[in-house]
């Protein structure tokens, strides 16, 4: 008999268990067998692997915990309880804070038994969870399943250790009186704590429901001499959704990196309790328990990576085009003496600065009139947009030879240089030109800088962008200011007229890509009217150069024809933003559209994108335009949205953060019968197969 008991438990163990490719999940017990009249309890134990994390029941900025949408099956009259969540851990990332937990964990359940029963007993579910690492984000799913002998409840030693290990750190249901009121921009807490617990004395507020409050946000703590704490802290989208909600409070670490948690019960009231508050203190997920790092640290950082990113951008695709402008400028400095190369480098320099200032100045007074712009908000209005793709046109053409300015054509063909008399000026507006064309671009150095700088008074956003500036400008710099890099450049010859020519054609194919944005952006007529415009261009510079040739007037009039008719049809016929066509079997997003759609009960799928995002373009032409991906969404009977961010749109925005992105790309599955607040959210690369596996109906 105890052979037989040993190799069922043995067995047991073994059907209870389902490794998954990043978590693994077994349904264990605290007793070796079951007493009739007893309760016992069972625990779902996951241990996601190094680098991965799960959630706690509210999972923060993203995330769902283990679930059993079947519940649990069991043999009658067994009763089984909730799971039971351990205090959670702050998961940073980037610059969101999630809920969960790094290492093993057991979600325990209680489970009574009936006064009588008889054989063994079984029980098992089946299991899903969300794993996710720092850029994947993976739902997984599970049998468990767990045999048990009847017998006296004795308990099984090595796993009742691991249960209370558990237990204690679970939160302690406390009944202290505790209420809150929100705002669109504030949720304050107020609770009162007897006088046994006036240890408590700083606390985090972990609330068990989603999105009431900005996880990643500071929380102020104020505490009274009566016992009295509030915290306040910024408002999340659903801060008028809740009239009762269950929290946690958790102490500061220790120095075991031990704290404690109370359960309370929050209620909504109107107004809060006046009272006299002798502390107050801030503090941020990032540094809860730890020293507050300085202002000035968190500045130096944010300057690095914005020095880092600019570094990073030129060896961007976008900038291509302007380092083959600045090849040409090189490569004639190697001929030069010590001082031109000097004033070439400074002045270049100069215009990369400038330019990056007078962006973050713009940036600073549109979004001070309410628009809610980032990084690369240029590209968003075709206007700019047209006018970028015919300066970009126009230094092809001089490239080409279609029109010749006299002077160093190492300066944008001697074009800029003509402009003024001033040494230096070709070099300067080449560094104005390489911002405009680089800055769509994002690098993750970049990106948090610009994240940081977009929340911080105006002088330190000028000063971040003054950092940026600065690690775009100062590889060529350095090519200038050092002789012996220089040298090492071609000697200049006559090969640099052909190589000239060649570098028009990146600078064409620069155009082509602005053109097919302004194109999404404005529809095909104004693909139509900047070809034109592009043509009458040519056409004037042409009699231009011309005119200059034979010292004829007649030839400067009819340039002076052509530029005015340009001018007219940038007045008369500008570009405006035009709505996206749909395709077949996609729809233009809204929230609205997607809440009626999911009503119906059918799988949705919705993505974000933009036609200046390449890595968009990228996942939809070899993933979600495949033939694999769209037989899956029609034999399923997917409803397929299209959120387009080619041209700004607030609500887009909104959604986007709501999701925790800044920028596009992004990808949601809307199960048909799950939580429409709580869609799967995809990688943002995506391949035919993962769209297939993570959006495939139960």
């Amino acid at each position: 008999m105890l052979i037989s008991a040993v190799f069922l438990m043995f067995t047991s163990a073994l059907h209870g268990q389902t490794n998954t490719p990043d978590t693994s999940i077994e349904l264990v017990s605290e007793v070796t067998s079951v007493a009739e009249g007893e309760t016992f309890s069972i625990a779902l134990h996951l241990e996601p692997k190094e680098g991965w994390h799960i959630y706690w029941i509210n999972g923060g900025d993203a995330g769902y915990p283990p679930r059993m949408p079947e519940g649990w099956v069991h043999p009658e009259n067994f009763t089984i309880g909730d799971l039971q969540f351990e205090a959670p851990h702050f998961v940073p990332l980037r610059t969101q804070i999630q809920y969960g937990y790094n290492d093993s964990t057991l979600f325990i359940v209680d489970v009574d038994s009936p006064e009588s029963f008889d054989g063994d007993v079984t029980i098992s579910a089946k299991v899903e969870w969300l794993a996710c690492d720092d850029s994947t984000c993976v739902p997984e799913d599970g049998e468990v399943s767990i045999t048990l002998p009847k017998g006296d409840g004795s308990v099984d030693s090595e796993w009742q250790a691991r249960f209370n290990q558990s237990r204690s750190l679970h939160p302690i249901a406390v009944d202290w009186v505790s209420t809150f009121t929100s705002t669109e921009t504030e949720v304050m807490l107020d609770v009162e704590i007897p006088e046994a617990s006036a240890l408590v004395q700083d606390v985090w507020f972990f609330p068990e429901v989603e999105k009431l409050i900005d996880h990643a946000a500071e929380q102020t703590i104020r505490v009274s001499d009566e016992g009295r704490i509030r915290i306040e802290t910024v408002a999340g989208v659903w801060y008028d959704k809740y009239d009762e909600i269950y929290a946690l409070l958790q102490t500061v670490p220790d120095a075991e990196d031990r704290s404690q948690s109370f359960r309370i019960h929050i209620t909504r009231a109107d107004t809060l309790p006046s009272a006299e508050f002798s502390s107050s203190k801030a503090r941020t997920p990032f540094n809860f328990g730890g020293e507050e790092p300085s202002a000035l640290q968190a500045f130096l950082n944010a300057f690095m990576f914005a020095f880092l990113g600019g570094l990073v951008l030129n060896v961007m695709p976008c900038v291509l085009p302007i380092l083959s402008l600045k090849a040409l400028s090189v490569a004639e400095l190697t001929g030069s003496d010590a001082k031109a190369a000097n004033i070439a480098g400074w002045a270049y320099t100069a215009g990369v600065l400038l330019c990056f200032q007078i962006l973050a100045i713009a940036l600073i007074l549109l979004r001070a009139t309410g628009l809610e712009l980032g990084w690369g908000f240029q590209l968003q209005d075709p206007i700019i947009v047209a006018l970028l793709a015919l300066l970009v046109v126009v230094v092809g053409f001089n490239f080409s030879g279609l029109f010749e300015i006299r002077g160093s054509f190492a300066n944008l063909g001697g074009l800029t240089t003509k402009l003024t008399n001033m040494r230096g000026m070709g070099d300067f507006f080449t560094g104005l030109l390489a911002v405009l064309i680089a800055s769509p671009c994002t690098v993750p150095g970049m990106s948090l800088a610009a994240g940081y700088a977009l929340a911080q008074p105006w002088p330190l956003l000028l000063t971040i962008f003054l950092g940026l500036g600065i690690g775009f400008a100062l590889p060529y710099l350095l090519v200038t200011l050092a002789p012996p890099i220089r040298n090492l450049l071609p000697k200049p010859g006559a090969w640099m007229e052909t190589f000239r020519k060649l570098l028009a054609f990146p600078l064409y194919g620069t155009a082509i890509w602005l053109v097919y944005v302004l194109g999404s952006q404005a529809g095909n007529m104004a693909v139509v009217t900047f070809l034109s415009i592009a043509l009458i261009t040519a056409f004037a510079l042409w009699s231009w150069t011309k005119g200059r040739e034979s010292s004829k007037g007649s030839w400067y009039a009819v340039s002076a024809l052509g530029t005015a008719g340009i001018v007219a049809i940038f007045i008369w016929l500008p570009p405006v933003p035009t709505s996206a066509t749909s395709i077949v079997e996609e729809f233009d997003w809204s929230v609205e559209e997607v809440e009626r759609r999911h009503e119906e009960g059918k799988p949705i799928f919705a993505y974000f994108t933009a036609d200046w995002c390449v890595s968009c373009k990228y996942n939809e032409q070899f993933a979600l335009k495949t033939n694999r991906v769209q037989r899956h969404f029609e034999e399923n009977e997917f409803i397929v949205f299209v959120g387009d961010w080619t041209s700004y749109d607030a609500d887009i925005k909104r959604e986007l953060e709501k999701h925790g992105r800044a920028g596009v790309p992004l990808y949601l599955y809307y199960e048909p019968d799950g939580n429409i607040n709580e869609p799967t959210v995809l990688p943002a690369i995506l391949t035919a197969r993962g769209v297939v596996r993570r959006t495939a109906l139960n």
